[in-house]
């Protein structure tokens, strides 16, 4: 394959590298290289297929560095990705404060965003992986393999003045390429599943798989209320996905303890005061039947060292402390496989305020690539937003 040209490569064809091809304008001759047969693969599973663009409460407290992200989201927040998806021709909806395509599914998004890039007369090369970023003067060659089916893999080079790292992360089915740019010099954290499911040990959950809760979810200091799954290795659902940023970002640890409130609308005294009500001369059995799932009723029985035969009255102290505290200990995150996004990546302190590199001019990274990761609810799309907006703006301004 002969050698080709362009003013800008950019290596990863997902939500941040298709929204920076769709932004730049067609007098820059532009490349996108995707690994995979298909771009926007993994942006068609997001948010369960409905893909959550955006966030309105756009609170920097939803990131793992706040301070860092704060001064690009003041510069392109999520009332700009609204207008500028409105401008693509895409129709949008807020719901309680999330930002969904009005169609409620991925693949309109990926529409836009693709004809974005047809019309930047950006040119798209699937199946493309890049395993080499070499650096001469002012210039990058860009080396890989082109993944033919049924043939011998081929071998590209291209050339170019800048390079764009929008690779993603190994979350589901993605990929981490950060080592294109340890050559550079760059430091990198080590990426580990987040909003996942989260290990228990096994004992704690025993009978539990399937059954589905809303309850108060807690490690440490943070405290989350939403659905809790119970899971055959653990737990899951959207409270302990959020709670697992806390493992992956190293604020806990193997061996810490989670715990579940069963009622999280009631204290602890109103629990028992619920509880010490309904007794009367019931057991403990009969008090917990009309309250609970009768698989959870059984394991806070046993987490309460009581027998579902003793009368309830004497237990009302004992069974409200387990309703209000379930403790799971913890041991690990969920697969890759399985997460929504990654934690860690390039340090994004070795990077300027357009996300240029500090190590090699002219070389970018943007979205999952940085170690940048935030909550459920859109926030680690509107970074992959904000962050290619920025380093769109930077490169239009070069030439």
């Amino acid at each position: 394959m002969e050698n080709l040209k362009f003013d800008v490569v950019i290596i990863g064809g997902g939500a941040a590298g298709l929204f920076l091809a769709a932004s730049l304008p067609a007098n820059i001759k532009v490349a996108l290289l995707e690994s995979n047969d298909r771009v926007g693969k993994k942006l068609l599973a997001t948010g369960n297929g409905k893909c959550n663009l955006t966030n309105l409460d756009m609170n920097i407290a939803h990131y793992n560095r706040p301070g860092f992200i704060e001064e690009f989201l003041d510069k392109f927040d999520a009332h700009d990705t609204v207008a500028t998806f409105e401008k693509m021709g895409l129709i949008t909806k807020a719901v309680d404060k999330r930002v969904y395509p009005y169609s409620e599914c991925a693949s309109t998004v990926l529409d836009v965003l693709r004809r974005g890039v047809d019309r930047a007369g950006t040119q798209v090369f699937t199946s493309h992986f890049v395993n080499f970023i070499e650096q001469f003067n002012d210039a990058f060659n860009v080396q890989g393999i082109v993944k033919c089916e049924g043939k011998p893999n081929e071998s590209f080079t291209i050339n170019c003045d800048k390079v764009v790292l929008a690779t993603g992360s190994p979350a589901t089915f993605g990929k981490d390429s950060t080592s294109l740019f340890t050559a550079f010099g760059h430091k990198v954290r080590e990426m580990r599943p987040s909003l996942c499911p989260i290990k228990t040990n096994k004992e704690q959950i025993k009978g539990l798989q399937g059954v589905r809760v809303k309850a108060g979810v807690r490690i440490g200091y943070r405290y989350e209320v939403g659905e809790v799954l119970f899971k055959e290795f653990g737990v899951s659902g959207i409270a302990v996905f959020n709670l697992s940023s806390e493992l992956a970002r190293d604020r806990a640890k193997v061996g810490d303890i989670m715990t579940i409130d069963f009622m999280p609308e009631y204290s602890r005294a109103e629990v028992e005061d619920i509880l010490r009500k309904r007794a009367g001369t019931m057991t403990v059995g009969e008090l917990m039947l009309g309250t609970f799932h009768s698989k959870v009723q059984e394991r806070i029985i046993a987490a309460a060292n009581c027998s579902p035969d003793e009368p309830a009255q004497a237990k009302i102290g004992v069974l409200a402390g387990v309703i209000k505290g379930y403790k799971l200990e913890i041991e690990g995150l969920g697969d890759a496989s399985l997460a929504q996004v990654m934690s860690g990546g390039l340090d994004p302190r070795e990077f300027d305020e357009n996300l240029m590199s500090l190590r090699a001019m002219n070389a970018y990274a943007i979205g999952e690539a940085l170690d940048i990761d935030g909550d459920c609810g859109g926030y680690n799309l509107q970074w992959a937003w904000t962050s290619a907006m920025t380093v769109a703006r930077h490169i239009i301004k070069t030439f």
